[in-house]
């Protein structure tokens, strides 16, 4: 057996493991390749096939770059979490588009940001996007939106008069303007994780990114301009100049909130804990580790102490789902 085998064989029984732990706190109809199938566009036997052969996976057109995460040493004054008592922690980032076509053009309003902090001992994880309406409160409605939205104008008007949580999302998305750049967006973990505080309580929050750049969109006239390739570019162009720097935040909830719902929004008023900043200066992009990270998976249950998954069904079902499209396209 050739060590990249091995190393590949040893990644998949150790990740397996992990989606045997997250499938006991999910509840669906749908088996995890029904649920893979859905998001792939690959409904039988013979397109699945088909998928693996040519790698197919969602967020597909993206790009890895790098840089640290600086925690904010006052943090310590309100939660318990000894990951965060590092000053600076290495961060693998991938920027993508939704979607299974890497060819997809960059004037779509989706933006998605993924990290790796990767600490002395523990590790965090982070799946984000732009939008913080999610689409889906369980399984099978996240089932039934993938599979209607891949039917066209048809299956999306389906959903807008079937599924409230498809139409807000929708209503959404729609007014949602392109941003100038991956820098200039804000992204959102749009599931709650459950926080230990210094007095040994427990506090649901979720997490929330903010460009210290401020959030900058495009009029449909400058967006005219651009090609359908130009994230990329400006962004790894940019942090040669300056870092792309986003503040991150929890957003505490309060008695009366929904923790495990992703379409519930939580108060504007509700209040914030400064975690610190993540600085993309791409000074480890030559790195193999950095190249290649696109080919693994970001797992965001993978979690350090202090921190563990609420009972979203969405979340726990995000691990063993990412283990499944990670094994087809091998």
């Amino acid at each position: 057996m050739t060590t990249r085998r091995y190393q590949l064989l040893s990644k998949i029984c150790l990740l397996s493991s992990l989606s045997i732990l997250s499938t006991s706190l999910y509840a669906s109809e749908k088996t995890m390749q029904e649920i893979v199938d859905a998001v792939n566009g690959t409904p039988d036997m013979a397109s699945r096939e088909a998928g693996k052969k040519v790698k197919l996976r969602n967020h597909a057109k993206g790009f890895c770059t790098s840089g640290y995460f600086a925690p904010n040493p006052k943090l310590n004054d309100e939660l318990a979490i000894p990951f965060f008592d590092q000053s600076k922690i290495n961060v693998t980032a991938r920027f993508s588009m939704g979607g299974t076509n890497p060819h997809a053009s960059d004037k779509t309003a989706g933006r998605f940001m993924s990290l790796k902090i990767d600490g002395d001992k523990e590790n965090l994880n982070f799946v984000t996007t732009n939008s913080p309406v999610f689409f889906a409160g369980n399984l099978d409605d996240f089932f039934t939106f993938q599979v209607k939205v891949k039917q066209g104008p048809e299956g999306k008007q389906w959903l807008i008069d079937n599924k409230p949580d498809a139409k807000a999302f929708f209503d959404f998305v729609k007014q949602l303007p392109p941003s100038a750049s991956f820098a200039n967006s804000p992204y959102f973990g749009v599931n709650s994780f459950l926080f230990t505080t210094k007095n040994n309580d427990i506090v649901p929050g979720r997490w929330i990114f903010e460009p210290e750049d401020g959030v900058v969109n495009l009029s449909q006239a400058q967006l005219a301009e651009l090609p359908d390739d130009f994230l990329k570019e400006e962004l790894l162009t940019r942090i040669k100049h300056q870092p792309a720097v986003w503040n991150l935040f929890i957003k505490l909830a309060e008695k009366g909130d929904e923790i495990n719902n992703p379409t519930v929004l939580w108060p504007e008023d509700r209040q914030r804990l400064l975690v610190g900043q993540v600085i993309i200066n791409g000074e480890r992009d030559n790195e193999s580790t950095i190249q290649t990270c696109g080919n693994g998976i970001f797992n965001p249950v993978l979690l350090p102490k202090g921190i563990t998954p609420s009972a979203d069904p969405i979340l726990n079902a995000r691990t063993p789902a990412y283990i499944e499209s990670f094994i087809r396209r091998q």
